[in-house]
Parts: C-alpha cells; sequence; structure tokens
C-alpha cells in the first residue's frame, strides 16, 4: 500500500489547521507535513529559529536546501516545490490536503507525479473534540466577551434619548452611531489581550440583517444586536455571544419576539447533551418560532424569519464543527458550540440570543453566563 502523508501550505496567522498543528502564529504560508505521525515544518530562514523554540511541531527544518534540491529536479515553483522535494527524498508521492489547498500548488504536485487527495473539511476532525487547555483557554475569551458585553450595557445605560429619538453620547452629547458602542466594545477587548473581528451593533432595520455591521445612529425604542466575537491574541481561541436590547420602552410586538427568541434559545440549551443531534435541535426551534406566529420565508424580496442556523462550534476557528442546523452533526462530550436563534423582520428589526456551551454526557456548562435583558432604561 502507498504511504500517504498529510500536507499544509499556508500561513497559521488566519489558517485554523496550520495553527493547531504548529502552536505558532506565522504571518506568511509555511509548510508542514504529517509523516508516520510525526509533524514536519519546513520554514524560512526568518522563522526556523523561533520555531525550533516555540513549536510543537516535532521537526523543524530550515527550507531553504529543500527549495535548492527542488530546482535541482527541475520543479519551477515556491513553497510547494520545496514541499515535493521533502516528500520525494522520503519516498511519498500520495498526499492529503485540506479542502482549502492553493488549486497552483496541487496543479504543480500532480505534473510532479504526485496524488492529491482532498479533504472535505479540516485535516484534523479532532479538533471538533476540545482539551482541558482549549476549554480553558475558550473559558478565558468568552469571561473577556461577557465583559465586553457589559461595558456596552454600561454605555447605552449612560447614554440619553433625544427629541428625535436618537441616542446621545454620555459625556458629549453627540448624536451616537453604531461605531461609539463598537468603539467602546473594541477598545474594552483590544486593552486586554483579544482582538474583535467586525463587532455586530445593528440597530432598527439593519438588526433584520443577521451579518450587518450596523453604521446608522441608535433610536431608542428599537432593537439593538450586539454580537462580539473576539479572539485571543495569545492562543487564537475565539469568543462569541450576542444579546439584543431596546435603550427605553420596547413595542409589544418587539417583546413578543424577544420572548419567543429566548424561549426557542432554551429549547436549544435544553437539548444539549452528548449523542444529540444538531438537525433535532434545530427543527425543536424552527417549530416552536412557527407555534408562536413567526414563519419563515421571503417577503418583498427579503429573508424572514429564522434563516440561519441554531450554533457552530467554536475554537481555533469561529464557525467550525459540529454545526447546530440543518446538516445531521451529532453532538459530542467536548464540543464547544453556540446556540443562538434569532428571528428577523424588516419591519420590527431583528432579536438574536447567542450562548456558547460545552457539551458534556448530561446537558451543557455555560460559558457565556450573561443575563438576558431587554430594555435599558
Amino acid at each position: 500500500m502507498t504511504q500517504r502523508a498529510k500536507l499544509m501550505i499556508a500561513a497559521s496567522e488566519h489558517d485554523a489547521d496550520m495553527l493547531y498543528a504548529s502552536g505558532l502564529f506565522v504571518p506568511d504560508a509555511f509548510i508542514v507535513i504529517g509523516l508516520n505521525q510525526q509533524w514536519h515544518g519546513l520554514l524560512s530562514p526568518l522563522e526556523v529559529d523561533r520555531a525550533r523554540k516555540d513549536s510543537r511541531l516535532t521537526h523543524i527544518h530550515l527550507d531553504t536546501p529543500w527549495r535548492e534540491k527542488a530546482r535541482k529536479l527541475r520543479w519551477e515553483g515556491e513553497l510547494e516545490a520545496a514541499a515535493a522535494a521533502f516528500l520525494h527524498e522520503h519516498g511519498i508521492h500520495s498526499v492529503s490536503v485540506p479542502g482549502n489547498f492553493p488549486l497552483i500548488y496541487a496543479e504543480h504536485l500532480r505534473a510532479w507525479g504526485f496524488e492529491i487527495v482532498p479533504c472535505s473539511g479540516s485535516l484534523f476532525p479532532e479538533r471538533a473534540i476540545k482539551s482541558e487547555y482549549e476549554i480553558g483557554q475558550l473559558r478565558k475569551v468568552e469571561r473577556l466577551t461577557r465583559q465586553a458585553m457589559r461595558a456596552a450595557e454600561q454605555f447605552l445605560a449612560a447614554s440619553s434619548i433625544g427629541n428625535d429619538l436618537i441616542l446621545r453620547h454620555p459625556e458629549t452629547g453627540r448624536k451616537i452611531k453604531s461605531g461609539h458602542v463598537r468603539g467602546e466594545i473594541e477598545t474594552f477587548l483590544i486593552a486586554r489581550g483579544a482582538i474583535p473581528s467586525h463587532t455586530i451593533v445593528a440597530c432598527g432595520r439593519e438588526a433584520a440583517d443577521p451579518h450587518q455591521i450596523g453604521r446608522g445612529y441608535l433610536k431608542a425604542h428599537q432593537p439593538v444586536i450586539i454580537d462580539i466575537f473576539p479572539r485571543l491574541l495569545t492562543s487564537g481561541y475565539w469568543g462569541d455571544m450576542t444579546r439584543t436590547y431596546v435603550k427605553g420602552k420596547a413595542s409589544n410586538d418587539v417583546r413578543k419576539l424577544y420572548r419567543t427568541v429566548r424561549e426557542g434559545q432554551d429549547i436549544g440549551l435544553s437539548m444539549v447533551r452528548d449523542g444529540a443531534q444538531g438537525t433535532k435541535i434545530h427543527q425543536a426551534i424552527t417549530r416552536h418560532f412557527e407555534l408562536c406566529g413567526f414563519s419563515t420565508g421571503t417577503r418583498r424580496g427579503r429573508q424572514v424569519g429564522f434563516f440561519h442556523g441554531t450554533g457552530h462550534g467554536v475554537g481555533l476557528d469561529v464557525h467550525e464543527s459540529p454545526r447546530i442546523s440543518v446538516r445531521n452533526d451529532v453532538l459530542h462530550t467536548g464540543n464547544v458550540v453556540t446556540i443562538e436563534p434569532g428571528l428577523y423582520y424588516p419591519g420590527l428589526g431583528g432579536v438574536r440570543l447567542e450562548d456558547m456551551v460545552v457539551v458534556n454526557k448530561n446537558g451543557c456548562e455555560n460559558m457565556t453566563r450573561h443575563p438576558r435583558r431587554l430594555e435599558i432604561p
């Protein structure tokens, strides 16, 4: 049987599998090869000494000699040529690669006689089951996320409502836009070693689009979705939580919307446990929304209702396996997932609530542990 290696060529700064394998943040692409249950890293002169001290790879190699061997074999290329020379030297001519492996690299390797076997999803399916270290990192970042949400609440509580119903800054008295609240959140996180990423602060009509970052003024008596998902600078693990607020008084329709989403989230949280099927959790929440009169579909060319998944895994990617959605993933002890149902209607706005939990044998541990309250006086 032909021996097959695993091959990745990417920057671990942006690729979760590379970070998982190497344990080292590198901003430029480098080579990692899995061979005989050991991991080899081929790195540039700029990174090789740091990798020898700090990475978790089994063996560290300078890539320069392998580039030279590739040139002698008349393999014209960059990193893929160095990887090919290393594989050739070790008698390997078949490699598994991740689904996002660059096409140009794959074409070159095939032209040089290598078999390329792409994987669907991660090369490390075991990433879905978190170690105690990983769970500790996720608790840490979710604690910061919770504290950042509290800072946003305090900012909204200190703001005033103008005669035009636009919120006013507690210090300057100027009209508040989404960016002002986002600045409070992101400044808090950056000062504590977590990097925010496109924090959502969306009010009113903007909140009816789940991934609208929010750009307009914040208005009283309208729902404001705040979705915070920062990444720890030291380890690369992500947090994720969402709350929906109304500054002032919510209408009866918005209160019903909020109550229904909160009940849906409770249904989802109650069903999370080892062996639970993601589709059944998602279907139970969808069914509850429909029974409460909130249907999903298209109105006037826009998506309305509950048109995204119930949750997703969180780790070195903010969205990773397993999924809690129409995809039939099964939950296992050690998964860290979100439960984040939402309802969105352009006339009302949107409501989403999101907690991050650790799956265990009999249920789950809620890492978020943050109150759900709609109105901020």
